[in-house]
């Protein structure tokens, strides 16, 4: 009876730090973890929530932010008012990031040369670590280092992946949490116009 109720006690402390990690990450309060993490995993990504496309009067502005990317540049997303951006908030040690990354390069690879900027922002890792996950896979789309997750704070990020998709105006028209297809993504750009 005793040993029920340990392995029952054990598996209930497991399951509420798995669910505590992968649904309650909060960058103002919350250490990010470490690659060792095992709570979500590609076969099992992070639930999905699509938040339905905005009309006029309830877009609200991107906010902006400053940061660098693995070229020392500082980057602000100001720069660029005019084009649609696909802005994707990220960590390496994240199954369900790591999932959607192949897609995201061919997002960037198929509108680098239209008006679609597409951003990732890393959270919290050292540009070492994120240079070499970037150069491993042969991803070429635009990496900013959110080392101290300010950028993560003005969007309110609880829960990675999420992107948001901000249109020529600096609107947000909608927003993704949680790995998504190379289809979804699309789908996400077309609500940005033409």
């Amino acid at each position: 009876m005793k040993k029920n109720l340990l392995i029952g006690g054990l598996v209930l402390v497991l399951f509420i730090g798995a669910y505590f990690v992968t649904e309650n990450y909060n960058g103002s309060n919350v250490n990010l973890p470490t690659s060792n993490n095992t709570a979500a995993t590609a076969e099992s990504p992070l639930p999905q929530t699509n938040t339905a496309p905005k009309d006029a009067e309830s877009t609200e502005k991107a906010a902006d932010f400053t940061l660098t990317d693995l070229n020392g540049n500082k980057v602000s997303l100001k720069d660029f008012r005019g084009k649609k951006v696909y802005l994707n908030f990220w960590a390496s040690w994240c199954p369900p990031c790591r999932l959607e990354m192949s897609d995201i390069q061919k997002v960037y690879e198929k509108y680098q040369d239209k008006d679609l900027v597409v951003l990732t922002v890393n959270l919290g890792e050292d540009k070492n670590t994120v240079e070499n996950f970037i150069h491993r896979n042969n991803y070429s789309f635009r990496v900013l280092l959110d080392s101290d997750q300010s950028a993560a704070q003005a969007y309110d990020i609880t829960s990675i992946p999420v992107s948001y998709f901000i249109d020529s105006e600096g609107n947000v028209m909608s927003e993704r949490i949680g790995a998504m297809t190379l289809e979804q993504m699309e789908s996400n750009i077309e609500l940005l116009g033409k």
